[in-house]
């Protein structure tokens, strides 16, 4: 079973994966609505998974890692860019505010870096847990550390890609339009139809249903 839970923040999603009661976190938007929801649910958090590094995705990853005491698997260049304000962009997180939704906030967010993740690898890794197989994949142009993380070959969590709706973004630091169009664009395209997208931002929907940003 899939849950998404999205943060009241730029509308950023965490979702839950579960098998009976065990559960794996992918993204820490929400550390609140997540606690809520393990807690109704009798739930035992056993991964965090991130599928890259920009603040929006990780705000709450230390409150989370402090309530359950799990591993967060990254790919290695998204576990060294959360240590960072300026390349998890938590330095900017106001103007990015203002830029997607045109509010002035009252005050000033507070910048914050997280720690290394505990199971880091390169461009790929594989997953086994309770019966099911998680894929990952670093695929930049978002960002350096963007990563697709499939479930069983038929559910992709794509962070900031195949947002319904929106263009593929590859503007803000650390971002390369020639990366996403020479490395990602491909493998985005090459998902097969059929397929659950549960996307950072936004409702999930099936692939095929919607077309792919930049086309």
């Amino acid at each position: 079973m899939i849950t998404r839970i999205s943060a009241d923040r730029m509308d950023s999603n965490t979702y839950l994966v579960t098998e009976g009661r065990s559960a794996v976190i992918i993204d820490a938007a929400s550390g609140s609505a997540v606690l809520r929801e393990v807690r109704e649910k009798g739930l035992v958090p056993e991964f965090i998974l991130l599928t890259h590094e920009h603040f929006d995705h990780i705000w709450d990853l230390e409150e989370l890692r402090k309530e359950f005491s799990v591993p967060v698997a990254a790919c290695r260049i998204c576990s060294e860019r959360i240590q960072d304000v300026k390349t998890n962009l938590s330095n900017i997180a106001d103007i990015l505010y203002y830029y997607k939704t045109g509010v002035v906030l009252e005050g000033r967010s507070k910048t914050f870096t997280c720690r290394p993740a505990e199971i880091v690898y390169e461009d790929r890794y594989s997953m086994e847990w309770r019966g099911h197989r998680f894929d990952f994949q670093r695929l930049p142009g978002h960002s350096p550390g963007s990563v697709v993380i499939t479930l069983d070959g038929n559910s992709c969590f794509t962070g900031d890609y195949l947002i319904q709706g929106e263009e593929e973004i590859t503007r803000l630091k650390g971002g390369s339009e020639e990366d996403y169009q020479s490395i990602t664009r491909s493998v985005l395209e090459a998902i097969p139809e059929g397929t659950r997208i549960f996307p950072g931002h936004g409702d999930e929907y099936i692939k095929g249903q919607e077309s792919i940003g930049n086309e």
